[in-house]
């Protein structure tokens, strides 16, 4: 029964004039929600035009132009990218985000270098990018992170997205098929972890949607969204999974014998689709480990990071900048070349 209803229906004996006070609050209530609705509303679609504006504000996106097919009948292998913890906006002594946006677009630049000494033997038509999380630097995941940035939470947002755009189109202009999985990482999240804020909801999630919306004229690019922590990777019969890596261990951290075993547990059908090969970030370290089969591996990335003094006072650890690209055979299911990118 609604508030107005009940104050008409008050019993005999109650103050006509408390009812008509309490006729009046009700309406100023609903007079003050009403604007409350309507300020949220504006908020978010404030927000989202001045990011659209920011956006313009880098450059013009002009459509992709279209690649010449490759027409030859050999077996085709597919490129497989896998871009993680850009840290956008961290600042140290030797890393900020013009050297992120420098670094990134490095890579994209050497994939396809080394895509066309592959075509040289084979065809290389497609491209899988896989987005490993932590783009952002973020703002919440320690006391002093503000300190340590370069840029807002507003302009983490616009800067990476627009990076994440530049590079699917450089990927479309040199592959006739593109695909995009993304996955969120801890950096990205809103709040501690102490607050009630659902874990999708984070900053890597809206990036790669705002850049998705910006390419969503592009008829070759297929960009899936991210809804879990877990994503999967599909390239013809190969199948793996794609993570950032703090899913496992305490606080964000396990061992890499921990990592492989949890992925032998998932893989031995704890974890409901069979996969492969499983891909991780987090670690800021490039690195390869046997699953218990013999088959599949742990393939872990590096970051475009440099510099890193958390890790090298707290952990005894530093990683030269690099990211990772591989070639898939769709047919056999498997990786057929592994290729560490140095970006330092």
């Amino acid at each position: 029964m609604s508030l107005e209803k009940r104050l008409n229906d008050m019993p005999e004996g109650i103050d006509s004039e408390n009812v008509a006070e309490l006729r009046q609050a009700l309406l100023r209530l609903q007079k003050q929600l009403k604007r409350s609705k309507e300020r949220t509303e504006d908020l978010v679609e404030i927000t989202q035009q001045a990011a659209y504006d920011a956006m313009l504000t880098m450059g013009k996106i002009p459509p992709v132009p279209e690649v010449v097919p490759d027409k030859r009948k050999t077996k085709a292998e597919a490129a497989l990218w896998h871009m993680t913890d850009w840290q956008g906006a961290k600042r140290t002594v030797s890393y900020n985000s013009e050297i992120m946006r420098k670094r990134v677009m490095e890579f994209a630049s050497k994939a396809v270098r080394i895509t066309n000494i592959q075509r040289a033997d084979h065809p290389v038509k497609t491209c899988h990018i896989l987005f490993g999380g932590d783009m952002v630097e973020g703002l919440f995941n320690f006391p002093t992170q503000a300190f340590e940035v370069d840029a807002t939470l507003f302009e983490q947002y616009v800067q990476v997205s627009r990076l994440c755009v530049d590079v699917v189109r450089f990927a479309l202009a040199n592959y006739e098929q593109v695909t995009v999985i993304p996955e969120w990482g801890n950096h990205g999240r809103i709040g501690s972890k102490r607050d009630n804020v659902p874990r999708s909801d984070n900053f890597d999630r809206m990036c790669y949607e705002l850049a998705r919306q910006l390419l969503a004229g592009e008829k070759r690019l297929t960009w899936l969204d991210c809804p879990e922590d877990v994503q999967r990777v599909e390239i013809g019969t190969y199948r793996a999974l794609l993570i950032h890596g703090d899913e496992v261990g305490r606080n964000g951290f396990a061992s890499p014998g921990a990592i492989v075993q949890h992925m032998n547990r998932w893989r031995s059908g704890s974890y409901p689709w069979e996969f492969r090969d499983v891909y991780v970030g987090h670690y800021h370290t490039h690195a390869e480990w046997p699953m218990a089969n013999g088959l599949g591996s742990v393939y872990q990335s590096g970051s475009t990071e440099s510099d890193n003094r958390y890790a090298g006072v707290m952990l005894a650890a530093s990683a030269t900048p690099s990211q990772r690209l591989h070639f898939v055979d769709p047919v056999k299911g498997r990786v057929t070349a592994v290729y560490k990118v140095w970006l330092d």
